[in-house]
């Protein structure tokens, strides 16, 4: 009998998801500290936020953000690897949210630069949230955006919250590149 496992080149960012996804916590998190490995917040140092973030088995995770004094990001990090997108035609992502009050974020794609420094794709659309579960789904398709390195040393998924107090349940999140 042959096995096969075929992880795909979003393996490293599935695999800290399925992580997330199988423990319990609920415990304020520190900007740069990781959730599970590969994901972790990011804000600006000039800000001053809270961050309390809930995980269940089969939810994925429920974010508090108190913010007393707004910086000029605050985002959450998922760490995809050393992605080549030579002939691949998307890079995408679903997920389902919630919120108490409407919000948006908006997601990114970076892409390391050899030594330091990275480069932003935003996806078209931005990640709307609301009071019952919603589901969004976004592309990037490679071949349409030559400034994006199709070889990069490093990627991550970036979401940008707004910086101020709000409460996000990321219920779910899927990644694919096809």
């Amino acid at each position: 009998m042959i096995h096969n496992l075929h992880l795909g080149p979003e393996a490293d960012a599935s695999h800290a998801l399925a992580l997330l996804r199988a423990m319990g916590m609920d415990a304020p998190v520190e900007p740069g500290q990781h959730l599970v490995p590969g994901l972790f917040f990011s804000c600006d140092p000039d800000g001053e936020v809270r961050i309390q973030c809930r995980s269940r088995p089969d939810h994925l995770l429920d974010i508090t953000l108190d913010v007393a004094r707004p910086g000029r990001w605050l985002a959450l990090h998922l760490a995809l690897g050393p992605v080549d997108l030579t002939g691949k035609e998307a890079v995408g992502f679903i997920c389902k949210s919630q919120s108490p009050v409407t919000t948006t974020f908006q997601p990114c794609l970076r892409s390391g630069r050899e030594g330091e420094g990275f480069t932003d794709q935003f996806f078209r659309k931005s990640v709307l949230t609301f009071g019952h579960p919603g589901l969004h789904l976004d592309t990037i398709l490679p071949e349409t955006i030559p400034s994006m390195p199709v070889r990069a040393p490093w990627r991550e998924l970036v979401f940008f919250f707004r910086p101020e107090t709000s409460h996000i349940d990321l219920q779910d999140l899927r990644l694919f590149i096809i």
